[in-house]
Parts: structure tokens; C-alpha cells; sequence
């Protein structure tokens, strides 16, 4: 018998070939000590630290930079805040995606003596990132990569990374709730932040492209620093000097202000008679409008008081099943009721006013003339940002804003309405609410 057949046959069937030659840690990265932690945050939200800022605030620095606080006061910090991908750090193997954890390098070789000089001068270092593909291997191959990413920086100096992992929630820029993190951090430790004298680094600008420069995946970055109130430069700006780029400044994108006109337009149109009635007379109240328009919040404040019941398909589900609730109101139990979807059109319109006729009773419509792209903002806005004395709401798709306007009819008179008055957008909440309100908000697919 060959003496190989023999080796082979003399090993227990249960042992396993000869373990292979592992490669030596340099060339997989296992040399490399991770570094850092994640610290407790939201379910849609990364946050890691490497090492602890405040501990090393220097001791001699006295301006209101970075000065620890002293009789009670706070202290102001300057940060430098910065975008991740295509502003700190890009993917090493060229490819406009990261493959792996291992796939990145620094975004210039100037970057982590750059950072250096900001630690040594005082100024922190967050980074505040979008993230948010729904693969649990990228995103797991992402946090993976934060560790690696802190083995490289500079010997000291710390840094803090903040990633919105949804798509649609307050964290995502442009919305500022990676800022309200830090804020608040800030202020449980003492300090406040700098805003005249931070800074926000972001390579999406909303530049067009020249050339070899392709242009930017988006405005977000501009965006988000702009509601912050925070001033804004590329990574080319930053890092190595060159002239401001190009790029549409204010940026391209809504807020309300651009309306210029809509806070002297008058609330409603007429005005001379009672918005709800105050008598016990039963009747109909229709109201039209987008969604997002400020419909169930006119009835909370106007109708509801004064016992109207409300109708919604939301809530109901069908539109039979709005018109059997709504006769059994009106004709069982003698009440007034509004009904509160968007009756975009004379055929869905036309089933109410055949009720008002067969019950014998008034129907008034209330015309909510808010413009699609504002109740765009607006959906953004109460799914995010709405105060905690609003019902929660989710946040629409845009084909419910799209579908509307594709098949919106002017109310009319002559459909058989009693009466028909205009409603003009107004916001209602504090200064603070209104300034929050009336920023560029992240832009859901359409």
C-alpha cells in the first residue's frame, strides 16, 4: 500500500486537513487595536466616541473657545463639525461606494495633521453623517468601520461621530437632530457651543459638476448648516485653501419664508360671519384641501369646541363607511360634523351634498389654499418635529400630494354648498417652534 494512502487512511475520519497558514496580522488589519465606543442613543441613530473631549480641553486655554466652566457660568466651544464620506475620509479601492469596513483612506493627506492643529487650538471634532442603507452587512460593515477609523487618528486627539441611520426621521440632515445630541451634551457638561465661531464641512454643497468634478450627490450638508446657523465650506475650502466653489447660495429647496406673502394673506376668506356655528341646528361641514394643509388642527380649534363631531377616512377607513357615521350623527343624534378628508373633487364632493339633501340640512365648505409645496414642508415637519401636545403622525408618501393635485377641482357654489370660504395657511406656535418650522426639512422620495 503507497504510503500516502496509508497516512490518509490512518486519520480519524473525524479530523480536519492541517490548519492553512493565517496571513500575518498586518495585512488583515488584526494588528490594529480598535478604539472607541458606542454610546446609548435612538434606535435610528449611531453614536461613537473616541476618547473624551472634554478631558482634554487644555488647561491654560482661557477664551471663550474652550475654557471650562467657572462660578456657574458656561463656557463656549468652537467645533468643527464635519460630513464623513467625501469630506474626512473616501474609499480606498476608488469605487463611489465603500466594499468593505477596510475600504476607505483619508480624503487628503493633509486631513489628520489638519486635525491635529484643531484639537491643539482647542476646537472639538463631531462628525454628523447620513447613513441609511437598509442592509443589515452594510450597515454592520459601517460600524465596523468607526474603530478602524479612530486607530488612524492622531495620537490624542478625540473625536465624536454621529450617523442617522432612517431615512426619515428629525436626525437626517438637513433636519438638525445630530446637532440637538451634541447640544445637549454640551450643555449636561457645562459648555455651550460656539456657533459665530464653528464651522460645518460638507462635500454635499449642491455643486454641478466642471469637468472632472463630478457634481454633488445633493445640498444636504449646505442645508443642514444653514438651519443650524452655522457657517459652511467644502472639503476643498477646508483642507487645502482653494476659492469658494460654485453653488446655488441660498440653496435650491423650499422653506416658508419664500412665501412672502403668506403671513399678511388674511386667515379666512370672507371673515364677517362665525367659523362654527353656535347653535344646535345639525349641519355639514366639508373640508378640501392637501394633506398636511392644517385641516384637522383648524377643527381642533374651531369646531371641536362648539360640539361638532369629526369625520375621517383616516380613522374610518372608507368613504361609506364616513357617510353612514356621518347620517347616524346627523339624523339619529342631532349633531353638527365636519368631515375632514381632502374632497379633492366634485364626484367625491357630490356624495355629501346628496346627504346634506336627504337629511334635509345646511352643508358649508371650508377651502384650505395652502400651496402642495408648503404642505410638502408641512408633513415633514409635524412627522418630525410637532410638539408634544399635537396627535403623533406619520410621514406621507408624496404620491399622496402628487394624486391630489392631479386630480383637484375648484369647489364651486353651484355643486349645492350653502356656503364656501377660503382658508389661508397661518402657523400657530411659539417663536421657537416657528423658527424650527420655517427650515429646510430633508425631502422624502417622491
Amino acid at each position: 500500500m503507497p504510503v500516502a494512502k496509508r497516512a490518509a487512511e490512518s486519520r480519524d475520519a473525524n479530523d480536519s486537513a492541517p490548519p492553512a497558514k493565517k496571513p500575518h496580522p498586518f495585512f488583515t488589519g488584526a494588528a490594529q487595536k480598535a478604539l472607541g465606543d458606542f454610546q446609548p442613543s435612538s434606535p435610528s441613530l449611531i453614536h461613537f466616541t473616541h476618547l473624551d473631549a472634554f478631558s482634554s480641553i487644555p488647561a491654560g486655554l482661557t477664551s471663550d473657545a474652550g475654557s471650562a466652566p467657572q462660578n456657574g457660568r458656561s463656557k463656549k466651544i468652537a467645533i468643527s463639525f464635519y460630513d464623513l464620506d467625501g469630506t474626512l475620509i473616501k474609499p480606498r479601492l476608488g469605487g463611489q461606494f465603500p466594499k468593505s469596513r477596510d475600504d476607505w483612506t483619508w480624503w487628503h493627506p493633509s486631513v489628520p495633521s489638519y486635525l491635529q492643529k484643531e484639537h491643539e487650538a482647542g476646537r472639538h471634532l463631531v462628525v454628523i453623517s447620513n447613513q441609511g442603507d437598509p442592509r443589515e452587512k452594510i450597515k454592520s460593515e459601517w460600524r465596523a468601520k468607526l474603530p478602524l477609523i479612530a486607530v488612524k487618528m492622531p495620537k490624542d486627539v478625540p473625536l465624536r461621530i454621529l450617523a442617522a441611520l432612517s431615512k426619515n426621521d428629525i436626525y437626517r440632515k438637513p433636519n438638525i437632530g445630530m446637532y440637538e445630541v451634541v447640544q445637549q451634551l454640551y450643555r449636561f457638561k457645562g459648555y455651550d457651543i460656539d456657533l459665530e465661531n464653528s464651522v460645518f464641512v460638507g462635500d454635499a454643497a449642491g455643486r454641478a459638476g466642471k469637468g472632472a468634478q463630478g457634481k454633488d450627490h445633493g445640498d444636504t450638508d449646505y442645508k443642514f448648516a444653514l438651519n443650524v446657523g452655522l457657517r459652511f465650506v467644502t472639503p476643498e475650502e477646508h483642507f487645502l485653501g482653494h476659492p469658494r466653489p460654485h453653488f446655488p447660495e441660498p440653496p435650491i429647496g423650499f422653506k416658508p419664508s419664500k412665501l412672502a406673502t403668506l403671513s399678511k394673506l388674511p386667515h379666512i376668506v370672507p371673515s364677517h360671519t362665525p367659523i362654527a356655528s353656535t347653535s344646535s341646528t345639525p349641519e355639514i361641514v366639508l373640508f378640501v384641501g392637501p394633506p398636511a394643509s392644517g385641516k384637522s388642527s383648524f377643527f381642533r380649534k374651531h369646531f371641536a369646541p362648539n360640539g361638532y363631531q369629526h369625520i375621517n377616512q383616516d380613522t374610518l377607513g372608507t368613504r361609506d363607511r364616513c357617510l353612514r357615521a356621518a347620517e347616524a350623527a346627523v339624523a339619529k343624534e342631532g349633531k353638527k360634523v365636519v368631515v375632514d378628508n381632502t374632497n379633492r373633487n366634485r364626484e367625491t364632493r357630490a356624495h355629501w351634498i346628496r346627504l346634506a339633501s336627504k337629511l334635509d340640512v345646511p352643508i358649508r365648505l371650508f377651502h384650505f389654499l395652502c400651496p402642495i409645496e408648503l404642505a410638502k414642508h408641512n408633513n415633514v415637519y409635524r412627522a418630525c418635529y410637532a410638539p408634544p401636545d399635537d396627535p403623533p403622525r406619520d410621514l406621507l408618501p408624496m404620491m399622496a400630494f402628487t394624486s391630489y393635485a392631479s386630480a383637484f377641482e375648484q369647489p364651486h357654489k353651484d355643486e349645492g354648498f350653502d356656503e364656501i370660504r377660503g382658508v389661508n395657511f397661518h402657523f400657530e406656535g411659539s417663536e421657537a417652534e416657528r423658527r424650527r418650522w420655517d427650515m429646510y426639512m430633508l425631502e422624502p422620495r417622491r
